[in-house]
């Protein structure tokens, strides 16, 4: 059966505290209403996921 996949994703550096998310790019600097975000799906089945990237150290050359 068909099925239609309705997604959004950011990234960016998330502030808890105002619910936003802030994303600089080389086109400029945007800031979205992640809270207003959430909204839409309210009251639907959905998936959450949350991924945190950061550099990882090369191993010391001998």
């Amino acid at each position: 059966m068909a099925k239609r996949n309705n997604s959004v994703q950011f990234k960016g550096d998330l502030e808890v505290e105002t619910m936003e998310i802030h994303e600089v790019t080389k086109e400029g600097s945007f800031t979205y209403d992640l809270l207003a975000e959430l909204r839409r799906f309210d009251g639907k089945q959905i998936t959450i996921s949350i991924k945190e990237e950061f550099p990882v150290e090369p191993k010391p050359e001998e």
